[in-house]
């Protein structure tokens, strides 16, 4: 039987706190010296070309999507919003359809930015350093990596926008596939492995110092109560194959469980190995009625 390996034995001087350097590289800084000098440039060609795209646009009116009528333009005011060069402006026209109600700006619909807010490769960008690091230090990240002052607190609001537009994006397609009518997604051209959802859970994790094994007709005793600071967190995730993918709309059905004898009582996990599916069965359930006289 192979010996348990032992801890490494600690250093005599204990290990300095890693902390972030307070001045960039040298050449980073001058990445950024040639960045903010052209930036004005940037946001005057950026500029012309949104006012370019908006001038082909303001021609047509648009149509209301509930009432196939077309829409009126109340008002037209001129908004601005934040993208990595600098602020942007551009004047929208407001459209309405009087019975319906409904209201858009087509353009914004058309650029895919908010006015006032942090858009384009920017919010991306900042969106993708709040998923990798917290929020504070995202903040010095994106002042050191994109040159941009920002706050933690606006990281927050930028990665909350993306997490809401990707739920709602995420419903609809739940939605459109719950219906009957449905068409399933086309595999031909689908990649080599498809990642159907990433989740976290903590699990608690037994400490033995050898593993148990059972005999046969023998009944293994309960394992002892998991103690405070043995839970870990375990990424689990779901990958599929083009050729093992099952179609996306009601019809079809793929078996993971077979001959479970009882209920399942609290939901499916995965085993921190991978390997197995965890669940809990109830054995047995029932209830004790009491009556009690003189009960205050």
């Amino acid at each position: 039987m192979p010996s348990p390996h032992l801890p490494r034995p600690e250093p005599k001087t204990p290990p300095t706190r890693p902390v972030l350097a307070d001045d960039p590289p040298r050449f980073l800084l001058l990445e950024r010296e040639v960045e903010i000098a052209y930036r004005p440039q940037m946001l005057a060609a950026l500029q012309s070309k949104v006012d370019a795209f908006a001038a082909a646009a303001r021609g047509t009116a648009p149509v209301c999507p509930q009432c196939g009528q077309p829409m009126r333009c109340p008002n037209t005011r001129e908004v601005s919003w934040l993208a990595r060069c600098g602020c942007l402006h551009s004047p929208v026209s407001r459209y309405r359809c009087p019975p319906c109600r409904y209201e858009c700006r087509p353009l914004l619909d058309l650029l895919g930015v908010e006015p006032g807010r942090i858009s384009g490769a920017l919010a991306r960008l900042l969106a993708l350093l709040a998923t990798v690091a917290p929020y504070p230090l995202a903040a010095r990240l994106a002042w050191l990596l994109l040159g941009v002052t920002i706050s933690p607190m606006g990281i927050w609001r930028v990665a909350q926008r993306w997490g809401e537009a990707a739920a709602h994006h995420t419903d609809a397609l739940s939605r459109y596939h719950a219906d009957s009518r449905s068409i399933g997604a086309p595999t031909q051209a689908a990649p080599s492995t498809v990642v159907l959802g990433v989740d976290g859970c903590s699990l608690g994790m037994q400490v033995h110092s050898k593993r148990r094994h059972r005999k046969a007709g023998e009944t293994l005793p309960p394992l002892p109560p998991i103690e405070e600071g043995r839970f870990r967190e375990v990424k689990t995730g779901v990958l599929l194959l083009p050729s093992e993918r099952v179609e996306t709309s009601p019809g079809r059905r793929s078996v993971v469980l077979t001959n479970i004898d009882g209920a399942i009582q609290v939901g499916l996990s995965v085993s921190p190995d991978r390997t197995a599916i965890l669940f809990s069965k109830t054995v047995r359930s029932g209830a004790n009625l009491m009556m009690i006289e003189n009960f205050r």
